[in-house]
């Protein structure tokens, strides 16, 4: 007999509320046990915040065109439309904090063995529009590295509540011994 049909035919949730309270819980601690302290948490958070595209220095970056495929007729054959961008990590060590280089290297598929980030552009018939958009799918990648480990900020309201409710799931499982 499944989990979910005990649960359901015993008419309690609490069981369910349980392991996914303890689920909550082991991802939390997962994900702040991947950071060293509280400040470098903020310093993550802080940079996510402010890091725009045109903070990317462009000395850094290999930017390589070549023939585009697909639509687009004379332009597409003769032109080198399509925007290839390298970024060395060892390069971009210079100017992105050592967490984010970190995280980059842990969550980022987007990296060859070589260690560094290559993307191609070739959504449109300009070139210059598809290094933008390059420049603009780099700064996503390096954002969003970094963002999934960040854990969000805890309202008040939210840490009452989860107060609340292991106090009640304590007593819960003191009545469950006691009886």
């Amino acid at each position: 007999m499944s989990l979910l049909f005990r649960l359901r035919s015993s008419g309690s949730s609490t069981p369910l509320l349980s392991a996914t309270t303890r689920a909550f819980a082991d991802w939390r601690y997962e994900i702040a046990s991947k950071w060293s302290s509280q400040e470098e948490i903020e310093e993550a958070r802080h940079w996510v915040e402010t890091f725009k595209v045109d903070d990317i220095p462009k000395k850094h970056i290999t930017i390589t065109y070549s023939a585009s495929s697909g639509p687009g007729g004379q332009n597409a054959n003769k032109r080198s439309t399509k925007a290839t961008l390298h970024l060395s990590l060892k390069a971009a060590s210079e100017f992105l904090p050592g967490f984010v280089v970190k995280k980059v290297r842990e969550n980022s598929r987007h990296l060859t063995k070589d260690d560094e980030i290559v993307l191609q552009a070739d959504e449109s018939r300009k070139q210059s529009e598809n290094v933008q958009a390059a420049y603009h799918r780099l700064h996503q990648i390096l954002v969003s590295s970094v963002s999934t480990d960040v854990p969000g900020v805890t309202s008040a309201e939210q840490q009452k509540q989860e107060a609340q409710q292991r106090r009640k799931m304590k007593s819960i499982q003191k009545d469950k011994k006691q009886s």
